[in-house]
């Protein structure tokens, strides 16, 4: 990315923050998560008639812990008959790095989520899993049978850790979302994953705090409370979101 489209001198997550992301996940605690992903992506892989691969870019991959079980998991259902292009992109250059150490055959890029190294109607897939979004720039890079696939949080997502957080907490909503997108894409499905969440360990609760934005939001007298946490009961709620290319 080049330097004056920077917005500080090593935009994105931290190094720190990208281990505890990696440790965190790589323990399985979200991979209901991903299977939900993989279901929905999954039922929309097919052979282009022109015989080109069938491309995927996950915009906002963080370490690479989705893309690549969703590349696994479609190789699997189509038995590799189907050839595949993966790319993930990210504004964290220690985010692609150790992206790249997951896996070796996906395509791995710093890039802005605004300004895509991608042409216009390449794609046919883009998913931006709990990351931001530009609906302007994903519908530029789309074929027209292409699809969306956002992945945002629940109404209950994280309650438990969100209820220590919050004197108040409230529930989260998606009306931002559907406006942001209106003109642009329309919603054709909505897979919501919902299960409870133990965690058993300080390390576990502190490594998904910092994958949050309550990391950054919260105070260090409330900081203190999370930290000498060793057991925390939360609950997990996303909701998976795909959408259509609206013609223009």
């Amino acid at each position: 990315m080049l330097a004056h489209k920077k917005h500080s001198k090593e935009p994105g997550d931290s190094p720190a923050m990208i281990q505890s992301r990696r440790r965190f996940l790589d323990q399985g605690f979200y991979d209901m998560v991903s299977d939900g992903i993989n279901e929905v992506v999954g039922g929309n892989l097919h052979e282009l008639e022109d015989g080109t691969a069938f491309s995927i870019l996950d915009a906002g991959c963080g370490e690479g812990f989705y893309l690549k079980r969703l590349k696994e998991y479609l190789i699997g259902r189509s038995g590799g008959r189907i050839p595949l292009d993966c790319y993930g992109v990210d504004i964290s250059k220690f985010a692609v790095g150790k992206a790249a150490q997951r896996d070796k055959t996906i395509s791995w890029a710093v890039a802005n989520i605004v300004d895509l190294p991608f042409e216009s109607g390449s794609l046919d897939i883009v998913m931006n899993v709990f990351a931001l979004a530009d609906f302007n720039e994903f519908s530029r890079i789309l074929r027209e049978t292409g699809k969306l696939v956002i992945v945002t949080p629940g109404p209950r997502h994280l309650n438990g850790l969100r209820e220590i957080i919050y004197p108040v907490s409230r529930e989260h909503t998606h009306s931002e979302m559907s406006e942001e997108a209106k003109g642009l894409f329309t919603l054709s499905t909505a897979k919501r994953v919902n299960y409870p969440l133990e965690l058993k360990r300080n390390e576990e609760i502190m490594d998904l705090l910092a994958m949050t934005p309550y990391f950054w939001n919260i105070d260090l007298n409330t900081k203190s409370k999370v930290e000498a946490l060793n057991r925390l009961e939360l609950e997990v709620d996303v909701v998976i979101s795909e959408f259509d290319k609206t013609k223009q």
